[in-house]
């Protein structure tokens, strides 16, 4: 009965086009992305021998583990620092990305964790969008459409989604400003004094809001659509195990499968051709998240 409920549902969806579309998607699973501009203008040094290698840069790509991020089994993310030799500050890291053309109903969406053991020091940020370019410059007269203010990012990965009704239909920049201020000895321990690490992960621009699932992992691929013999998918980011299984309309399992060890982007292929033409349901389970999408076969 709950499938063929879900059925029903995306038949819905498919023939009104409510499915966002995916304008622009970054989920650093290959590292940082050359066309991002990263811009280090605080100049100061990280106070931890491991990240050495950050002194002369603003943002680099981790794998996170720490307090549950991407959902207990650690994921790649764009990391940031705020923790400074000597207790410098603030932080002035900028992150960023190249230039995307909206649509009409544009909405940018990402998810943050603070990482810091004790809970209390969480980097603080705030994030702009320009029409002029992609030099740190061009924001400066800006106003952020997003700042986590002076208590800083949530101590568990959040998912955020804002919306770019003002830019609608424009091409625009987006960046990703660590600006953290340092720890006071004269102030409280707790949020708002001080900073340790920021990781910004999921960073999609869409068409449309998304939904919940779409925000953690972004977007299934698939292909060709409409199927005949072969379909193929490909999910947006690793995974060590996926379970694949087809709904006819009764909400009858009709071919199913697994596979292993994927990296995002790797295709599944998948022989549709005992298939009837007619209307299915793609179900994609990994250990990370879950895809239910329509399927056309012809």
């Amino acid at each position: 009965m709950l499938m063929r409920q879900i059925f029903t549902l995306l038949l819905a969806v498919l023939a009104g086009g409510l499915h966002a579309q995916i304008l622009f998607e970054e989920y650093f699973d290959e590292g940082m992305p050359e066309s991002f501009n990263l811009v280090n203008l605080d100049g100061l040094t990280p106070d931890d021998p491991d990240l050495a290698t950050m002194a002369d840069s603003a943002w680099t790509v981790r794998n996170i583990t720490a307090q549950g991020f991407g959902g207990g089994s650690g994921s790649n993310a764009a990391f940031s620092v705020s923790w400074y030799v000597g207790d410098g500050g603030p932080s002035d890291d900028w992150m960023i990305l190249p230039a995307v053309d909206l649509g009409a109903d544009p909405y940018l969406n990402w998810s943050a964790m603070a990482i810091t053991s004790s809970g209390d020091f969480r980097d603080q940020y705030q994030v702009f969008v320009v029409t002029g370019g992609q030099e740190v410059e061009d924001f400066f007269l800006a106003s952020p459409i997003f700042d986590t203010g002076e208590t800083g990012e949530e101590i568990e990965e959040t998912f955020r989604s804002i919306s770019l009704a003002d830019f609608a239909n424009e091409t625009v920049f987006i960046a990703f400003r660590n600006f953290t201020q340092p720890y006071n000895p004269d102030l409280p321990t707790g949020p708002g004094n001080g900073g340790n690490e920021l990781a910004v992960d999921n960073i999609i621009v869409s068409d449309g809001p998304l939904n919940i699932a779409e925000r953690k992992k972004g977007s299934l691929k698939m292909w060709p659509q409409p199927a005949r013999a072969e379909l193929r998918f490909s999910l947006p980011f690793a995974a060590s195990q996926l379970q694949w299984t087809i709904y006819d309309g009764s909400g009858r399992a009709v071919r199913a499968n697994s596979a292993a060890m994927l990296n995002a982007g790797d295709p599944v292929q998948l022989d549709v051709s005992p298939l009837p033409a007619g209307t299915y349901i793609l179900e994609v389970s990994t250990e990370k998240g879950a895809f239910t999408e329509p399927l056309i076969v012809r």
